[in-house]
């Protein structure tokens, strides 16, 4: 019974990992205040999860970028009008000059996670290169977290979430604006967790179809996660969800 749940949970886990590589739509963002604040802004995460097979090969080949630099617990980041220039310019920098290409066709294997090789890559690997840039610039490891959700057609997909006292902003390479977590038509699954990079826990907090519905033009399926989305891998370490207090800073 063990080995055909293992088994299961792999094929589930590939598909929800599995990514669209549709071009980047929508226009160049520009400083803004985002979206009115509002005592959600902060999504609620559930137990330490199983980390998408994709990632833990990319953790396995490149380790230095899996690891914890910071014992301290986490704090949320302040979000400047610089820092939040520095999110639209890396947004945009990635989603332009790499080309959307699947796993199959550039490593003739799924789920291969890594930077953009010959500036091309699927979803998770513009995500990758965001976290790395951002990094370079001073982002915290805590602020920065892939994420794992579902588009309304069920299909899945990985962004890097900006984690910051302002909200928690989507940076896609399937919409060039940056948006609220709750603004972007997604179902959220699971990301990175802030105490450790290499851990992952799941996303508490319930589908948003009135999104979903305003920005595909269709009503979205509600569906109930997996076995495998639910599956967990150690008791929980993710953090509260906050309420945010005021506006972006300027």
């Amino acid at each position: 019974m063990l080995v055909i749940r293992l088994l299961l949970a792999s094929v589930l886990a590939s598909y929800l990992a599995a990514c669209q590589t549709t071009g980047s739509t929508g226009s160049t963002a520009s400083f803004t205040t985002n979206s009115t604040p509002r005592a959600s802004a902060f999504m609620a995460v559930g137990r330490e999860v199983v980390a998408p097979f994709g990632y833990i090969g990319f953790c396995q080949r490149n380790p230095g970028d899996c690891e914890k630099h910071s014992a301290s617990t986490p704090q949320p980041f302040h979000l400047t009008e610089a820092r939040w220039r520095e999110l639209v310019e890396i947004n945009d920098q990635v989603n332009q000059s790499v080309r959307p290409v699947e796993d199959r066709a550039l490593y003739n294997r799924e789920e291969w996670w890594t930077y953009p090789a010959q500036k091309a890559g699927d979803c998770e690997d513009y995500a990758l290169l965001k976290r790395k840039l951002l990094l370079e610039r001073g982002w915290p490891q805590e602020a920065l977290l892939i994420s794992v959700v579902k588009e309304w057609s069920g299909s899945g997909h990985a962004v890097l979430l900006a984690s910051t006292d302002n909200g928690e902003f989507v940076l896609d390479n399937q919409n060039w604006e940056i948006v609220n977590w709750q603004d972007a038509p997604y179902t959220w699954i699971k990301r990175q967790s802030q105490q450790n990079p290499f851990a992952w826990v799941s996303i508490a907090t319930p589908y948003n179809s009135t999104t979903a519905t305003a920005s595909q033009g269709r009503s979205a399926p509600r569906e109930k996660l997996s076995a495998w989305d639910e599956m967990p891998a150690a008791p929980n370490t993710g953090t509260a969800p906050r309420t945010i207090t005021s506006a972006m800073a300027n």
